[in-house]
This record gives structure tokens, C-alpha cells and sequence, in this order.
């Protein structure tokens, strides 16, 4: 699964702030995140992989997507929700459900809680390379003193 930002989506989407009555079952119903509307074709899949159902997503966030089915569909709790335009998968949770009609929260990376740890771990990533770079420059000046040495020439 892809780690690339919601917001990298296609062009043919439009910012949607609305909140939906049963939604993302977080904040007495809220979402959580803005959605952003989109009109891609998608395929849900679960019991690992074997059971396909073409779809498409409606609008989707960071944490989670409205999915569309052309017929009454019945799915599992936990499901994959495929988008072929951006070659992206996202583990999914079914928080509401509707005949034709679910939304899902992203699992894994897409929680709220987990991008908090890997923000803490980009954190501490971006720290260890600015030491390094420290470091690099440190090397580098003296690789520059030692190649080009302080002019001491007698002015001829």
C-alpha cells in the first residue's frame, strides 16, 4: 500500500468540507477529515482477494471514503478499496453501511494515531539527517582547506 498523500489525487476532484450524519463512526459522527470529492473508479476486495466488487468512491480523505456500488452489495467488516487510476490500496474498516453505499476508515498508516507515531518517526528522521549534513559540511571544509589552501603567497 501507497504512503503518497491523499491530496496527490487526480485533478478531476473538488474540496468538500461537509460533514455527513453517520459517517466515520469518530466524533459523534463527523468526519474527521475534510473529503475531497472525486468521481474514480475503485474495486473493494476481501476474503483475500478472492471476492471482487466494482464501485466508485464519491469523496475521500485521509481517514477514510465514500464508496458507491451499481446494486445492493454486502460486505465484510474489514475490506481492501483499490483505486486503479492511482495504482493505491487502502486497508479499509465498513463504519456505515447503506444498500448501495459505504464508508470506510483507512487502517494502518491512514489512523489518526499512527500518523501521529510516524510523525514522531519523521521527526526523529529529519533530526539524524541534519546531523549528518552537519557532519558532511564539517568534511567538506576540511577537504576544501586541504585542496585549497589559505593563499600565503608573497604577492608576485
Amino acid at each position: 500500500m501507497s504512503n503518497e498523500p491523499i491530496s496527490n489525487l487526480p485533478t478531476n476532484t473538488t474540496p468538500n468540507s461537509h460533514t455527513r450524519p453517520g459517517g466515520n463512526a469518530e466524533a459523534g459522527g463527523a468526519q474527521p477529515a475534510p473529503r475531497i470529492r472525486t468521481f474514480l473508479k475503485g474495486v473493494v476486495y476481501y476474503d483475500n482477494r478472492r471476492v471482487s466488487i466494482d464501485c466508485t468512491v464519491r469523496d475521500i480523505s485521509d481517514t477514510g471514503a465514500r464508496v458507491v456500488f451499481a446494486a445492493p452489495v454486502t460486505v465484510p467488516d474489514h475490506v481492501e478499496l483499490f483505486i486503479p487510476q492511482k495504482q493505491r490500496s487502502f486497508a479499509a474498516r465498513v463504519e456505515r453501511r447503506e444498500p448501495v453505499e459505504i464508508g470506510v476508515s483507512f487502517r494502518d498508516q491512514r489512523s489518526g494515531v499512527q500518523r501521529r507515531e510516524s510523525d514522531a518517526e519523521i521527526a526523529e528522521r529529519v533530526a539524524a539527517l541534519e546531523h549528518e549534513v552537519a557532519a558532511l559540511r564539517r568534511i567538506v571544509k576540511k577537504l576544501r582547506d586541504k585542496v585549497l589552501p589559505a593563499d600565503t603567497s608573497d604577492g608576485i
